[in-house]
């Protein structure tokens, strides 16, 4: 199934998609959603690799595992933790070191001369999600909502794992409980671009 007639649906699990080698060829990941200006994705990391260079994008890595993740950014350390997200450039010089485990983080990379974003990682219930599905006001500029951990499920019923990705007006749909963690993204035009 192609990225568009994926998103087409609404919602996008990680099962949907067929695993890709990284454009170094040190990883593997899985594109859940592309547009021109944007791309989400879940990236597994095994070790330690050097990311691949995206000049001209804004990236942000969410892990998903307990562990979290080391990073280093042009030579300086971090710590990523669970659902705590980290932003770097595309032009970074960036290696990942999972320990020794694998792990799994969300992947946003963004058009820095189309878009700029914002995001926050929330606990919520379905109504908190009816509320992005809302094509008005404020809510108009939330992309989507990338399930981190919980019980949510679509309206067929089938679960939603982490790593899902559910796109508006679809997350009025979802049932969900309070616990639940989701990454909520928020795109907007860049004031310079004209976009």
């Amino acid at each position: 199934m192609t990225p568009a007639a994926r998103t087409a649906l609404g919602v996008v699990r990680p099962a949907d998609v067929a695993a890709e080698p990284w454009r170094n060829g040190r990883g593997v990941t899985r594109v859940l959603v592309a547009r021109p200006a944007w791309r989400i994705s879940l990236a597994e990391i095994d070790g330690r690799a050097a990311f691949s260079e995206f000049t001209g994008f804004d990236r942000l890595l969410i892990p998903l595992d307990h562990g979290g993740l080391h990073l280093e950014i042009d030579g300086v350390g971090h710590r990523a933790a669970q659902h705590e997200g980290i932003a770097f450039r595309g032009e970074d010089r960036v290696t990942a070191d999972s320990g020794d485990r694998p792990a799994t983080v969300v992947n946003v990379m963004l058009r820095r001369s189309l878009v700029g974003a914002d995001w926050a990682v929330s606990i919520g219930s379905g109504a908190m999600l009816a509320g992005l599905g809302s094509s008005a006001g404020t809510e108009a500029d939330v992309a989507a909502v990338v399930v981190l951990t919980g019980t949510a499920s679509a309206p067929e019923a089938r679960p939603l794992p982490p790593g899902s990705v559910v796109l508006p007006p679809w997350t009025a749909r979802i049932t969900a409980c309070p616990e639940d963690v989701w990454a909520v993204l928020r795109v907007r035009p860049d004031a310079t671009s004209g976009a």
